[in-house]
């Protein structure tokens, strides 16, 4: 695989790790005495959960050739693609309130880190990357 492949895959992966940062809003619900609706409770732990996952996907997509990995790797790109979707469909549907993000930086933010996925995984199913997790000897 060409080394500014494995770079642009790395580093869209790698950009997602900001999505940890959200263990920080979960004491933000209205459950807990926030501001936030409780919808945003399961966005924002699946986030988290997602986000402390990087570095070891970023590292096995790095380190590792199997068809295992490559499995491993569009199952977890995937489900943070998802992931962002229900964020967007969230914020649609319980918005967060504006003391805490506007909606246009909160659109706007799921949006670029979804894309950002869907890139990873359409970079995935490339015969480049295919042929390097999936026909190595």
């Amino acid at each position: 695989m060409p080394i500014k492949l494995k770079w642009v895959i790395a580093i869209l992966m790698g950009a997602t790790v900001f999505r940890a940062q959200t263990i920080l809003f979960l004491s933000s619900v209205e459950t807990f005495g926030g501001p936030a609706p409780d919808a945003w409770f399961g966005p924002w732990l699946s986030d988290a959960i997602l986000g402390f996952l990087v570095p070891v996907m970023v590292f096995l997509f790095w380190r590792s050739r199997s068809v295992k990995i490559w499995g491993a790797l569009v199952v977890y790109n995937g489900i943070g693609a998802f992931d962002y979707s229900q964020g967007l469909i969230t914020q649609v549907l319980s918005p967060m309130p504006a003391e805490m993000a506007s909606p246009t930086s909160v659109y706007a933010g799921i949006a670029v880190f979804l894309v950002m996925q869907l890139v990873v995984l359409v970079l995935l199913f490339s015969r480049t990357v295919v042929r390097h997790f999936c026909l190595h000897k």
